[in-house]
């Protein structure tokens, strides 16, 4: 019997509660989960309470996580400065008011985010309505249709983005339904090849290009762009989404050294809670605006609501986190870096070990902190992710879907020790049952 079927076996057994509620949920959903990132096999696993780098499933089963609320959680679960930042506002969770909470809130984003400090703020409900905000901002402002998206990456479920998240080939995997005009005015790029992108510019017709701030890209292609954007009259759009607060206190604009028009953010920015925020110059955020002008007010502008639009509940946590970042930057960011250093060093020595083919892929390329995940490159089965999440699992470590990993700075050496025994477990069922080749072939 192969590793894959014991491990598989080792699982089952592990969480008979988890396969219950399992049977259950596809009776309510579409394969039975309500997030892609959350559908494994046989079944996902069930949890019942998270604290600090940990989680409980429902069978009692422990876990070091490295989901973090799918990267929301900078401080881990259940961090008490934020608890108490949330629970303060209980009783004014929607009073559908303007609030001085918000005023905070902004004032903290515009003094971290450098594409926001002498701009405006404008909050939503998530970061795909963010970003389909900042699309018009840019359509309306350069009075052009089209909009660049890179290869792989994830802007949310907005169809004028998704369309580049899966593939190859990039632009037909996942698309149908999604009409032609739309897909005609979304051109879709490789990174890191500013050629490209400039021969597309020289059009006249794109109105914004939106790079995801934690994909690999280059130094040198942030600052080309930068560049290039400025000469074409192109809105630089960053989603900072997952990168933001996680690279560097202003998030991935910081840590490359290049600005752009406009920045996305969600995630971080709402401690937890349900956010989306788009933040940039104020010659974009102007078309927000009321004037004494009846034209400009009913053929100009953007009319937008939201019914949780930095609403007390969204940002009570997130003003909190970032309060926090402002005074501790000095000692997070470094114990962060060491964190993922770690991981990455661990996946490749394990690897090593077991002499099998193993990357390590996750942005930027240099030093990945966002999310970090062994890469079976070509020649592995297709039974490679799948045995290393079942290896992962049963020996308590839980990635993000079948194995990525999303740090926090609580991660202790403790739960860095078990997550290199469990990974070197996982390494030996991969060259055990001849998942990858090794290093010789």
């Amino acid at each position: 019997m192969s590793l894959v079927k014991l491990l598989e076996e080792e699982y089952v057994k592990k969480h008979p509660r988890s396969r219950e509620l399992y049977s259950r949920a596809l009776r309510c959903f579409a394969s039975g989960v309500t997030h892609d990132g959350r559908y494994v096999k046989p079944f996902p696993i069930y949890m019942a309470r998270a604290d600090g780098t940990k989680k409980w499933d429902v069978d009692g089963n422990e876990y070091i996580d490295y989901v973090m609320g799918h990267g929301a959680l900078l401080f881990g679960y259940n961090d008490k400065r934020l608890r108490r930042a949330i629970e303060s506002v209980l009783s004014n969770i929607h009073m559908g008011s303007c609030t001085e909470l918000e005023i905070e809130w902004a004032e903290v984003i515009k003094k971290l985010v450098p594409c926001a400090k002498d701009g405006f703020v404008r909050a939503c409900a998530c970061g795909s309505e963010a970003i389909a905000m900042a699309v018009r901002l840019a359509r309306l402002h350069t009075g052009r249709d089209k909009i660049i998206i890179h290869e792989g990456c994830y802007h949310g479920k907005w169809e004028s983005v998704i369309l580049a998240h899966n593939g190859p080939p990039y632009g037909l995997c996942n698309t149908r339904g999604i009409p032609r005009s739309v897909r005609e005015n979304t051109i879709i790029v490789p990174y890191n090849k500013p050629e490209i992108v400039e021969k597309i510019f020289a059009t006249g017709d794109v109105a914004c290009i939106i790079l995801q701030g934690n994909a690999p890209y280059t130094k040198e292609y942030m600052e080309e762009l930068r560049e290039l954007t400025e000469k074409y009259g192109v809105v630089f759009i960053l989603d900072e989404v997952v990168s933001g607060f996680r690279y560097a206190a202003g998030g991935a604009q910081e840590y490359y050294g290049v600005t752009p028009d406009l920045a996305v953010l969600g995630k971080i920015v709402g401690g937890g809670a349900p956010i989306g925020a788009i933040c940039g110059s104020r010659e974009l955020l102007q078309y927000y605006e009321f004037r004494d002008d009846e034209y400009w007010n009913r053929f100009v502008r953007i009319s937008l609501g939201g019914t949780w639009n930095a609403q007390p509940i969204c940002i009570s946590a997130g003003l909190e986190t970032m309060k926090i970042i402002d005074r501790e930057r000095d000692e997070i960011y470094p114990r962060l870096y060491k964190i993922c250093e770690r991981i990455v060093n661990c996946i490749v020595k394990c690897a090593e070990e077991a002499g099998i083919k193993v990357s390590v892929g996750g942005a930027p390329p240099e030093r990945p902190m966002a999310f970090i995940h062994p890469k079976f490159g070509e020649g592995s089965s297709s039974l490679a992710a799948y045995a290393f999440y079942l290896s992962m699992v049963n020996n308590g470590v839980y990635p993000y879907g079948t194995g990525r990993f999303m740090p926090c700075v609580k991660h202790s050496d403790e739960d860095l020790e078990r997550t290199e025994n469990a990974m070197w477990k996982a390494m030996e069922v991969l060259k055990k049952d001849n998942l990858v080749p090794s290093c010789d072939s």
